[in-house]
């Protein structure tokens, strides 16, 4: 699963700056590698409610990332965000919690416009927001029931799954 930050490379916050965000959202979160640093393309290893994970990061120019097919639909919406910043991740739903999180923060102090790719959605700040509680929801039934987290996908693999929403593909792999 691919979500995408569009912002401008001179409006990027720091980690510290993120964590920061979320917790004043009132979120048990925290970013567990340097907070000086900005987003890269390490990835980042996080904590939302104790439960630890880890997602791909990429950090691209914007034209770059338009150039594939797929983005072709977010061109009019973008006016001066030069860099994209993408999220790459598996069957986790921590990993989405995290990730959502984030999204909020970067759309909170640098007006970051995000994507979700695979439906091709543009997500408000109001979304994410909503998406988060169904995240820890699903995250808290799963460890009631002691289901291992799928690895990481491939960044480059492809979805040949039928357009279902998000949370019905996340829900059918935990069936």
């Amino acid at each position: 699963m691919t979500q995408i930050a569009f912002i401008r490379k001179a409006d990027l916050p720091t980690k510290k700056q993120i964590q920061e965000v979320i917790q004043k959202l009132g979120y048990d979160f925290k970013i567990l590698d340097d907070l000086e640093k900005q987003i890269d393309d390490d990835g980042l290893e996080c904590s939302i409610n104790g439960h630890q994970t880890y997602f791909e990061t990429y950090l691209d120019e914007t034209e770059n990332v338009l150039t594939e097919t797929e983005a072709e639909w977010i061109k009019p919406d973008l006016t001066n965000q030069d860099t994209a910043i993408s999220f790459v991740w598996g069957a986790d739903f921590s990993a989405g919690a995290c990730i959502g999180l984030i999204s909020i923060a970067l759309t909170d102090l640098s007006n970051a416009l995000v994507y979700y790719m695979d439906d091709q959605m543009k997500y408000t700040r109001e979304m994410l927001m909503a998406d988060t509680p169904q995240f820890l929801e699903e995250l808290n039934k799963q460890t009631n029931r002691n289901v291992k987290p799928l690895e990481v996908a491939k960044p480059n693999q492809t979805n040949n799954q039928t357009k279902n929403t998000f949370w019905d593909r996340l829900k059918n792999i935990f069936k």
